[in-house]
Parts: C-alpha cells; structure tokens; sequence
C-alpha cells in the first residue's frame, strides 16, 4: 500500500510538473509522504535537501513542518536553525510561528523560545539581504493599499476595481525593473477572473512568469489555484484540476 501511494505521487509529479521538474519541490513532495508515513527521519532528509537545493524556493511552512519533525527526532540543534531560517528566509510572521500547529507541543523548549525572543533581530537579517527592498517596499505599499480597500465594505465596492487596475499596472512596471516579488501573489490573484484570456494582465505575466519557472526562481505550482479556479467556473461539479496534489495560498477576495 504504501508502494502505491508513493507511486501515485510521484506520478502526479511528473505529470503536473511538465518539462520543468525540479529537484527542491520534489524533495517537498518526498517529505511530505514519509512526513504521513510516519518516517520521521526520511521525512526530514528530504525536508534538508530540498532546502539546501534551494533555501528561497519552499515557503515558511516548510521550514517549520522541518523544524517539527527535528523536535520530535530530538535534534533540537537542527530544529532551531530551521527556526531561524523560516524568518531570514521566508519571513515567517511572529504570530504563525508561534502559532503553528505541528511545533506547539515545542513551544516551551529552551531554542523557541530563544528564536522568538530574537524575531525582531532576524526579521531586519531578512530586510538586509533582500536583493531589491525599493521593489519590496513598493509592492508592500500596494498590497497594503489592496488590504485596506477590503477592509472597508462600504468603499470596497466603490473602488476595487479601480484600485486592483492601478495596482496590476505598478505590478507589471515594477516586475520588469527588479523582477517578480513573491509577496505579490494577492495582487495577481485578484485578475483570476481573466486568467488565459488576451488581456494586459496575463499577455505579461503568463510568459515571464513561465520563464522564470524555468529558471527555478518562482515555484513550479504557481499557476495551480489559477487553474483550479478558471477550472471550477467552466465546471463547478468538478473543482479540483488534475494532478493537483498541493495547492498554494489561497488569499484574497
């Protein structure tokens, strides 16, 4: 059984991933499985070698599913660089951290709470190694502004749309100039509704986007709840694409 469950997923892999297989996701995927296994060690080798293939390629959840799985094998030294690494890294917010599910039953060991107590400090580590911070505060600046909006029910409709179409037109400007910024998925997921169609919007992104899939700097899954969303509005009884074991955030309105 447990043959065929691996089998099943990498076959998934290999069909989702097309032309661009790429080593660190598939590490992920790896993990993942001896993660529900109950592999623990396999489970954070994979969960290493997919981080050492490519520290900026998996989310902060992944640092910290790791660092989970080294708690409970006892490798506490382990566990705290993968700690420390999920805020120079990925920026892992103060409250997910401490938060999240598969590290609570840590959260009184002596490294996280030394971790937490240097948040402040390893977040600026992450701001000093950013390779563009003009084009991160940029686009932090719109997507605070597309928050805003949406916390307001009473201009919301008023301006959204507005907004969402200045917000896409600085996006693109800003991406041709310092290249593409994870933080602004939010700002793309709002044009969903246009996705493959011939618009502004995705005549740019769909192929810089796909380019820079290929050279490993964005995640091979990026265009997955895209198509799963596109898929659910031609068909609404099947919502879920083929091959989509794992999807990524799904923020926004």
């Amino acid at each position: 059984m447990k043959k065929c469950f691996l089998l099943l997923i990498l076959l998934a892999f290999t069909f989702t991933s097309a032309q661009n297989v790429f080593k660190s996701q598939k590490q992920i995927y790896l993990a993942e499985y001896y993660a529900h296994q109950k592999e623990d060690q396999k489970a954070l080798d994979h969960y290493l070698e997919a981080i050492k293939l490519n520290p900026k390629n998996p989310n902060s959840d992944v640092y910290l599913e790791a660092a989970a799985i080294a708690f409970k094998l006892k490798k506490s030294k382990t566990a705290k660089e993968l700690l420390i690494q999920s805020i120079t890294k990925q920026l892992a917010p103060l409250d997910f951290l401490r938060n999240f599910k598969n590290l609570q039953p840590y959260k009184e060991s002596k490294e996280m709470k030394e971790v937490l107590a240097q948040y402040d400090d390893l977040e600026n580590q992450y701001y000093r190694e950013l390779k563009n911070p003009a084009a991160y505060m940029k686009i932090q600046s719109l997507i605070a502004t597309d928050q805003l909006i949406r916390t307001e029910d009473n201009v919301f409709g008023k301006l959204a749309t507005k907004i969402d179409s200045t917000n896409i037109t600085n996006l693109i400007e800003l991406t041709k100039k310092y290249g593409w910024e994870s933080r602004a998925w939010v700002l793309l997921w709002h044009h969903r509704g246009s996705y493959k169609e011939n618009d502004f919007v995705w005549n740019f992104f769909t192929p810089y986007l796909r380019k820079e899939i290929e050279k490993d700097n964005v995640n091979k899954n990026f265009f997955v709840d895209f198509d799963e969303y596109e898929n659910s509005t031609k068909n609404p009884i099947n919502k879920t694409s083929e091959g989509s074991l794992y999807t990524l955030q799904t923020l926004g309105i």
